[in-house]
């Protein structure tokens, strides 16, 4: 009898413990999406604020730390962590200016006057293309922790300004 209400105190204060978590994650969520839609649309986006993204993952960084004196495994271990650890707050701000600009491209196609189908469907292709790359990519990173293979960022970061371009092509007004 007193394993059972063990596991039921285990349960109980496990469940408070993940709706307490929850609940923070949806207030913090909340002031960040409050925090980029309040945001004037005079923050341009601009890709060179991601461009140290691409170095940080750099093999021939880690191989000139790795050849000074007084190098040990320690040391490369934690200073890989720490290049995925700020590499995913890059990650992080590049989803939020993703999210900002796709919902004022979309405000953009629902106030349009003319037919806006073609740049519905860009931006819902954009959309998926977008969320499949950023998953894959924190696969990869998670790979790359335990050893195997290798998360490429400047793919990626191709693959944004690629999208940046069409979709300004596609919204950019005809000349006269």
């Amino acid at each position: 009898m007193t394993i059972g209400i063990a596991v039921a105190w285990i349960v109980t204060i496990g469940s408070l413990v993940g709706l307490l978590w929850a609940l923070t994650r949806i207030a913090l969520h909340g002031r960040q999406v409050a925090a980029w839609q309040d945001r004037d649309d005079s923050d341009a986006f601009s890709l060179d604020h991601y461009a140290p993204m691409g170095r940080l993952l750099a093999e021939e960084d880690f191989l000139f730390l790795k050849s000074q004196p007084g190098y040990r495994p320690e040391i490369g271990a934690r200073w890989k962590r720490e290049r995925r650890r700020i590499l995913r707050m890059y990650l992080d701000d590049l989803k939020d200016d993703f999210r900002r600009l796709h919902a004022q491209a979309r405000k953009l196609a629902a106030h349009s006057d003319v037919e806006s189908a073609d740049l519905v469907k860009v931006l819902m292709k954009q959309q998926v293309i977008f969320l499949w790359t950023t998953n894959y990519l924190e696969f990869r990173l998670a790979l790359e922790r335990l050893g195997m293979g290798k998360a490429d960022v400047v793919r990626f970061i191709e693959l944004i300004e690629a999208m940046r371009v069409d979709l300004a092509q596609r919204t950019s007004p005809l000349p006269a």
